[in-house]
C-alpha cells in the first residue's frame, strides 16, 4: 500500500513534433486526468456513477469531508477504534474515484463510497481482517472494489480463494499491480490473478512508469510460462487528489492508478441498467 510524490521529470526524446505536442498537452492538463479520459463526454449526457456501489479497502475517510457527494458507510475492521484516515491514502483513492472539488475531480462524483478501513494508522492489516471485510462487501451486494495495496504473498490460499468469490458474485476487482518496478515478475498480490483487473502505470509520454511493477506472473513458474500482467496501464504519475481534510494533492504510484480505472469503472458502470448490471 504505497504510492510516493515523484520529482516532475519528463523524458520525450526521440518523439515527433505530434507526439511533442500531445505529450505537452497532457503535461498542462494532468492535475485533471479525467479530462485525458473524456469523462466529461459522459458527465453531460448524465451518467456520473448514480447507484453505483464502490467499496474501497483502504484507510477511510472523514464522514463529512467536503469533497464526497455520497459517503454510505463507514467501517472498521481492524483492531483499532478509529473510523476516521489518519493517513490519507484512503482519502486520496477516494477522491481520484469520486471526488467533486474543482481542483482535483475524480470521475464519477454520485458513486455510492463504502469505506473499509482495513488498515491501522501503522499500516499494519491481516488476513482475517480482509476475510470478514470481503465476505461484509460481497452480503451487500458491491458492484466495483478498489484495492490499491498489495503483496508479494500469492500463496495465501485462503486471501486468494476469497478474492475468487467475491468476483464470483459479479464484483468487478481492480487491483495495483506494485510499485516494485521496473524489475520484471515483480507482480503484487492480488493484481496478479486471473479474475482481477491489475493496473500498472505509465507517465504522461505514454512510457510505463519505472516504478510500476509487470509481468510476467509468477504463478506458474516452474511449471509453465507466467501470464502476461498487468491488465491495464492508467496514469499514475503526479494525479491530483484529496487531503484527509480539505484541499488537493499530488502524488504517484499505481495506487494512483488503480483508481484513476476504478472510478472509470464506475462510469461505465453507472451507463448499464441497474436492473442489469448483475447480468453482465
Amino acid at each position: 500500500m504505497s504510492f510516493s510524490e515523484k520529482e516532475k521529470h519528463f523524458h520525450h526524446l526521440g518523439l515527433s513534433n505530434s507526439s511533442l505536442n500531445w505529450s505537452r498537452h497532457l503535461l498542462m492538463q494532468r492535475s485533471q486526468v479525467t479530462s485525458l479520459f473524456g469523462a466529461d463526454a459522459l458527465w453531460r449526457k448524465g451518467y456520473t456513477g448514480a447507484k453505483v456501489k464502490m467499496a474501497i479497502f483502504d484507510t477511510r475517510i472523514h464522514a463529512d469531508h467536503p469533497h464526497f457527494r455520497n459517503i454510505k458507510e463507514r467501517t472498521n475492521w481492524t483492531n483499532e477504534d478509529t473510523l476516521n484516515d489518519n493517513i490519507g491514502h484512503g482519502t486520496f483513492v477516494a477522491g481520484v474515484i469520486a471526488g467533486e472539488d474543482a481542483e482535483c475531480l475524480g470521475f464519477a462524483p454520485d458513486t455510492e463510497i463504502y469505506a473499509f478501513r482495513v488498515f491501522t494508522d501503522a499500516q499494519v492489516s491481516y488476513t482475517s481482517w480482509f476475510l470478514d471485510a470481503f465476505n461484509y462487501a460481497i452480503a451487500i451486494n458491491m458492484d466495483v472494489l478498489n484495492l490499491s495495496i498489495g503483496g508479494p504473498d500469492y500463496l495465501d490460499l485462503p486471501f486468494v480463494e476469497k478474492v475468487w468469490e467475491i468476483t464470483a458474485n459479479n464484483i468487478i476487482m481492480v487491483s495495483a499491480i506494485g510499485n516494485d518496478g521496473p524489475l520484471y515478475g515483480t507482480l503484487n498480490n492480488p493484481a496478479d490473478q486471473s479474475d482481477v483487473i491489475g493496473i500498472g502505470g505509465i507517465d504522461y509520454s505514454d512510457h510505463i512508469a519505472s516504478f510500476s511493477s509487470r509481468g510476467m506472473s509468477t504463478w506458474e513458474i516452474p511449471h509453465g510460462y507466467g501470464r502476461v500482467k498487468p491488465d491495464v496501464v492508467a496514469y499514475g504519475r503526479e494525479i491530483m487528489g484529496s487531503k484527509i481534510s480539505t484541499g488537493c494533492k499530488q502524488l504517484s504510484g499505481t495506487s494512483v492508478a488503480s483508481p484513476v480505472v476504478a472510478g472509470v469503472v464506475c462510469l461505465l458502470v453507472s451507463i448499464i441498467p441497474e436492473n442489469r448490471r448483475k447480468e453482465i
